[in-house]
Order: C-alpha cells, then structure tokens, then sequence
C-alpha cells in the first residue's frame, strides 16, 4: 500500500510540474533592465507607434501606468530612489514617479500633474508648456527630490553608477480607470512606451546600459490599418514643426529658480547605443529540479515495488 500512494505521490508531483510550466512561462514578458551612469540618468524618446496616438495632449491626458520592479532602493544617503517625468522641451517641475521597492513586479498609476512636495511651481503639465507633443524626457532613477536639501543647504544625495530598474512598459491615458485596468493587453493607451522603443546614449548623466529582455510583449501583436492620403484643403497649407529639440540636462541660467534639475541650452550628449538584447528562457529553472527529483523518485518507488515482488516470490 505504501508503494502505491508513492507512486501515486510521483505522477501527481509530475503532472503538477507540466501544468505549472506553460503558466509561469506564459508570464514572461519584455521588459528593460536599465543601469544607471552618472548622478542624473535619463533619456529622451518619442511616444511608440503602437499607441492610439503617437504624439500627446497634455491637456486631455494625465495619468500614466508603469510596470516596473525595483532593484536598487536608496541613494547614497539611504533616501529611497524615485522615477521623473518631464514634459518636452524639458523644464521645471517635474511630474514624480514613487515606487513601491519590493523588488517584485509592481504597477504604479501617477497623476501626471502631480509635482514634487518642496517646489512651489505650478504644474507645467499643459499645452502651453509641453509644446513638443511627441517625445517625453524620463529619468528613471533619481535621489527623491521630494526630500531634498532646501536652497542653500547641502545636498550630497546621488544616485550610484550601478544603480538599476527594471522597466516593462510605460503607457498614457486620457482617464484614470483605464490606466488603473491596463494590464499590458488591452488596447486602451492614448499613447505607449515599450522596452524596445526605449533607445539610451552614453554620456554625462547618461544610462549606462540598458538590457532588453525578450519575453512575452506587453501589448498584443495589431496589424495597422492601411495608409490613407490626407484630404488637403485650401486652409492646410503649412505643415506643422515636429522637430523639437530633444531634452537637455544642465543647470538652470537663473540662479535663483527653485529647479535645480531644469535644462538650460547645452545639448544631450550622445555616444554609441548601449542597448543589448536577450531572450529569457522557456523553462525556469526551479521547474526543471523539480522534474528531475519526480523522475527519480518516481523511478525509486517502481524498482522498490519490483524488488517487493522478487522477496514475496
């Protein structure tokens, strides 16, 4: 009797195991391992083409989902890192991103006119300010600035060259229900940053590496609808400037401005990608220890019941 509930024990443990891995691998998705390289990394990047939209209206949309998981939590003065948007041409305040660090997969919804607790500016949240519509400058590690030195004292918080995050994807609405349902499969974003469109530069106050993960994609696979030829009237005759200056990171020319992290004219600098790909594996690794000790266990019980047989006999 003890020989079959250990079989039975064996195959139950078995199919347990097949049934767990098309889940866990089912889970799997693209995502961003970003390194920090300098005190202040951040990047520019236009909104993904597999948005609604692929420029913004700040007047209309804010709220923004991210899907993240920490890995480093403080800075080098134990405050805990937050995560910073800024509109485009970038300038003071930004909008501030607080994560939750338990360095599990998390999704944050933020008010994108939300600004940091110690500034005493508006918002710049709005169509008057945030005037090249199709890019957004985000800084995905930074001392949290909500807590920082006030002007004059000193401020000695940094974020650490290794300093990492990782980044599944980055999407806007134009309402807060929709942001707090997505979940990477519907098709509800106004507008969307995945991994891939995430392109990082070395330089001064740069990301120093950005890894991109192959795994299951955030969002599911559409094929685009044909391309149309506008209708153009007599009143559409000029076309728009899309060719904003990218977001620069200096230190403001105005010295007595609250910011100290606005950008003033010095250009972004920019060097080699450093975005390097990999694809995350079908199987984890747990599950296949797991197959290997119901083999031989399952293995075990069926010769200890044969060898039973043989003394009976």
């Amino acid at each position: 009797m003890k020989k079959l509930s250990a079989l039975f024990l064996a195959a139950l443990l078995i199919m347990s195991v097949i049934c767990v891995i098309p889940v866990s691998a089912a889970e799997e998705f693209t995502y961003a391992h970003i390194v920090a390289s300098g005190n202040d990394p951040y990047a520019s990047f236009n909104f993904s083409p597999d948005g609604n939209h692929t420029t913004i209206d700040p007047d209309t949309v804010k709220w923004a989902s991210i899907k993240y998981r920490t890995i480093t939590e403080t800075d080098n003065t134990g405050v805990q890192l937050i995560g910073q948007f800024y509109i485009s041409p970038a300038v003071e305040p930004f909008v501030p991103i607080k994560y939750n660090h338990t360095k599990q997969w998390e999704t944050l919804v933020v008010d994108l006119t939300s600004v940091s607790q110690k500034t005493s500016l508006e918002s710049a949240w709005n169509s008057t300010k945030y005037t090249a519509v199709d890019s957004i400058r985000f800084d995905p590690l930074e001392s949290n600035r909500d807590a920082e030195a006030q002007d004059g004292e000193n401020d000695e918080a940094r974020v650490q060259d290794g300093d990492s995050i990782d980044i599944a994807f980055i999407a806007f609405f134009d309402n807060e229900e929709d942001a707090k349902a997505y979940d990477g499969s519907q098709d509800t974003p106004y507008c969307i940053i995945l991994p891939e469109d995430m392109e990082w530069f070395t330089g001064d106050n740069a990301i120093g590496s950005v890894e991109i993960v192959e795994g299951k994609k955030p969002r599911p696979e559409t094929t685009p609808a044909p391309a149309t030829d506008p209708v153009t009237t007599e009143a559409d005759t000029t076309e728009p400037d899309t060719s904003a200056a990218p977001a620069t990171d200096s230190d403001p020319a105005d010295s007595s401005a609250p910011a100290t992290d606005a950008p003033g004219t010095a250009d972004v600098t920019t060097g080699e990608s450093s975005v390097e790909k990999t694809e995350s594996g079908k199987f984890p690794v747990w599950a296949i220890i797991i197959i290997a000790v119901a083999v031989v266990v399952l293995i075990a019980a069926i010769l200890a019941s044969v060898l039973g047989k043989k003394k009976k006999k």
